[in-house]
């Protein structure tokens, strides 16, 4: 038994299972609240073509309620959550560097997840700015940048990879400013399915993961950097993609205005 406990493959997935399991326990526990607990309008509304589906979103902003309560109690300013996550995602982006995946991706779920909570507290408290929601968009830009910026650094000397990552870092930042240029000019869509949380998502997944990759493929001969390589080159794509999309119906949208001038 104490051999066993001391089993490599235990020692290094034992953080992992734990965390895994109760994140799968909450969400067995909401799935049985899920039914009777009122739909949030709030998350209903900002709701687009998406792999994350609404359940998983209410889940989220329920999971974390004690935290955004926690923020509002003490009074702490939604532009001061916003400057946490900004930090965080830095931190982050230097574990990616040295090629801790695994801490990496928990510090970027953090940093996301407070991006998310600073939104919720600045309207559950009333206190909604433009200033606040254009420091905020600034900071998502930077936190995702400087997050691929560290995992192109790892990969400095895998050109596919590095190539990927920054390709992805491309398509990733045309997906936000095609939106963004569209509304200013009085268009908006939200098509594409690799927008901010689904890129995150696959982010956090597949680095949390990775320790579990590293003792699975240790006596083979597949390169557990595989999956991240892989999962750079799936948002390489699709980030791209959804910024084409956007592009084109935008574009068709501002076509039309100018054939009825």
């Amino acid at each position: 038994m104490i051999e066993f406990l001391h089993n490599e493959i235990v020692l290094s997935l034992l953080p992992l299972i734990i965390i895994n399991a109760l994140a799968l326990l909450s969400f067995i526990v909401f799935l049985f609240i899920y039914p009777k607990k009122p739909r949030d309008p709030e998350i209903a509304s900002r709701m687009h073509e998406t792999f994350i589906g609404l359940i998983f979103r209410e889940f989220w902003y329920w999971v974390n309620q004690p935290f955004i309560n926690f923020f509002i109690y003490f009074k702490i300013k939604p532009n001061t959550i916003t400057a946490i996550s900004l930090i965080m995602a830095f931190v982050s982006a230097y574990f990616y560097y040295i090629g801790n995946f695994g801490l990496a991706g928990w510090i970027l779920i953090v940093s996301a997840t407070l991006d998310i909570i600073d939104g919720r507290v600045a309207r559950t408290t009333n206190t909604v700015t433009k200033s606040g929601a254009y420091w905020d968009s600034c900071v998502d830009r930077y936190s995702e940048g400087v997050v691929f910026l560290g995992i192109a650094m790892y990969y400095q000397n895998n050109f596919i990879a590095l190539f990927s990552t920054i390709v992805a870092l491309i398509g990733s930042e045309l997906v936000s400013y095609t939106k963004a240029r569209g509304e200013a000019i009085g268009i908006t869509t939200k098509r594409g399915v690799m927008q901010r949380a689904e890129r995150l998502s696959i982010i956090c997944f597949v680095s949390v993961l990775h320790p579990f990759f590293k003792v699975l493929f240790k006596n083979s001969s597949v390169n557990p950097e595989i999956v991240m390589i892989g999962a750079m080159i799936l948002m390489a794509v699709a980030t791209n993609l959804t910024a084409a999309t956007r592009m084109r119906i935008i574009f068709r949208e501002i076509k039309k205005t100018e054939s009825n001038v």
